[in-house]
C-alpha cells in the first residue's frame, strides 16, 4: 500500500501564500533570533539606501522600482478589481496592494538585516 502523499495545503491556502501573507510575516517575527517588527520597520529606510546605491544584493533597485510605480499606478487608476465608488469595499483592493507591497517590504527588511549581521560578522 502506497504512502500518501503529505499534502502542501495549510487550511485552505497553500504554504507558498501564507509564507507570503501577513500572517507569515507575523511567523516570521515571532521565531527566536529573528528580528523583531521595530528593528525591521527602523530598517526600511537603510535598506532603500543601500538598495538604491546597489550594496544590498537580496533586491535590485530597478524591481523595487518597478514594484512600487506599479502599486502607484494601480491606486491612482480609475481601473480597480472593485471599483472606488463603492464606498469601503471600492477601497479595500487599494488597500490589500498597499499592504501586500509594505508586507514584502518589511518581510525584506528582516533579510537585509541578517545580511547586515552576516556582513558585519565576517569584517
Amino acid at each position: 500500500m502506497a504512502k500518501p502523499v503529505a499534502s502542501k495545503r495549510v487550511r485552505g491556502l497553500d504554504r507558498a501564500a501564507v509564507g507570503r501573507s501577513a500572517w507569515g510575516l507575523y511567523r516570521e517575527i515571532r521565531r527566536p533570533g529573528s528580528p523583531g517588527m521595530g528593528a525591521r520597520l527602523f530598517a526600511l529606510p537603510r535598506l532603500l539606501r543601500d538598495v538604491l546605491i546597489r550594496r544590498y544584493p537580496g533586491v535590485g533597485p530597478g524591481k523595487l522600482a518597478a514594484l512600487a510605480v506599479l502599486v502607484l499606478v494601480y491606486l491612482v487608476s480609475p481601473v480597480d478589481a472593485i471599483p472606488d465608488f463603492i464606498p469601503v469595499l471600492g477601497w479595500t483592493d487599494d488597500t490589500a496592494v498597499v499592504v501586500w507591497f509594505l508586507t514584502g517590504l518589511t518581510r525584506e527588511s528582516g533579510r537585509y538585516l541578517e545580511w547586515v549581521r552576516q556582513e558585519t560578522a565576517a569584517d
